[in-house]
């Protein structure tokens, strides 16, 4: 009797090990599938971000290529080889833009640093080969000290000051280095092209027209006003200036003590910025109601107050790096003196 026992407790302790190791092994993919889920968006983006530097480098290296190529040419090719290098920085500058969106900041800034690169080695290289007469533009003293600057080309735009490098294109139209300047660019100037604006100093900046993005970089106490954007706007290096524009997504990097008048028809996101308040979109020309259906914005879709703040993850609380404007504060008029 008492080995028949013994024998039912070995058996009764056999099958207790058994459902304890099923249970521990169960317990384990459950962790397993949990984990994987929780890491899933990183792992995403990780990958996203791998794809992105193999689909860039060949691009890159083409337009390296490039630049060594176009001082051995015979002239009559040279004008072909410059307006090929033009298309192809054009095209790596969108893919960067439409990356923007989910690239870590590290990875932005590595990219803006390789894109001037490349604009700077493209205007070098082009003054080399193919020098230009260098423009002027007229100009008046405001009241306000600051200079109104006509670009006089409605094709192509490139104002580049203080003997810096930009760069021109059929598609593009930038504006850097310069300081209390008024510049207003038009429709013809800006229509489906990227626009670029970079290191301004107390500058006003008026874009009568849509352009397909504006990136704007390094400003400090400017007022840009913007016709609708028909896919994105990247600020990068914004401080103590007014800002106001429409588009379909918009990217804030490194900015301080800023207003924006936005209209978006996706969640903007915020990064590494501070003192950021929002307002609707409010700033009016002549030939706006057109330029939004060229540009493709929906005006009855505005998450104009949906900001997503990369640096600030709770959820029961309002991030502190970015506010909505008071409307007491809001700015009615736009004139160049107010």
């Amino acid at each position: 009797m008492a080995e028949e026992d013994q024998a039912i407790t070995a058996r009764k302790e056999k099958v207790e090990h058994k459902l304890q190791q099923r249970n521990q092994t169960r317990e384990c993919q459950v962790e397993a599938a949990r984990s994987a889920r929780s890491t899933a968006g990183q792992e995403s983006t990780e990958d996203m971000v791998v794809q992105f530097y193999k689909e860039m480098e060949p691009l890159v290296e083409e337009l390296e290529k490039m630049v060594t190529q176009a001082s051995i040419l015979p002239a009559e090719e040279v004008t072909s080889h410059l307006d090929q290098m033009v298309v192809k920085l054009q095209k790596l500058q969108e893919f960067v833009t439409e990356s923007g969106m989910f690239l870590p900041t590290y990875d932005i800034k590595k990219t803006q640093q390789t894109l001037s690169s490349l604009n700077t080695q493209f205007q070098a290289v082009q003054e080399k080969v193919k020098p230009k007469k260098k423009f002027g533009f007229k100009s008046r003293k405001q009241k306000t000290g600051q200079t109104t600057a006509t670009v006089p080309d409605p094709g192509t735009v490139s104002v580049v000051g203080n003997g810096a490098a930009g760069y021109s294109s059929s598609n593009s139209c930038s504006l850097s280095n310069l300081t209390s300047q008024v510049v207003v660019l038009t429709r013809e100037q800006v229509m489906a092209r990227d626009v670029s604006l970079e290191h301004l100093t107390d500058c006003r900046v008026e874009i009568h027209g849509p352009p397909s993005t504006l990136h704007m970089s390094t400003m400090t106490n400017c007022t840009i006003l913007s016709g609708p954007v028909s896919t994105s706007v990247m600020v990068d290096g914004c401080t103590s200036s007014t800002l106001s524009f429409s588009c379909q997504q918009l990217r804030i990097h490194r900015t301080t003590n800023t207003d924006i008048y936005l209209h978006t028809t996706a969640r903007a996101i915020i990064e590494d910025s501070q003192g950021v308040r929002v307002a609707p979109y409010c700033w009016t020309y002549t030939g706006l109601e057109e330029d939004y259906v060229t540009a493709g914005l929906d005006r009855e879709v505005n998450h104009w107050d949906d900001i997503g703040d990369f640096n600030w993850l709770a959820l029961d609380k309002h991030s502190p790096n970015w506010s909505v404007l008071p409307a007491g504060e809001r700015r009615e008029e736009w004139a160049a003196d107010n």
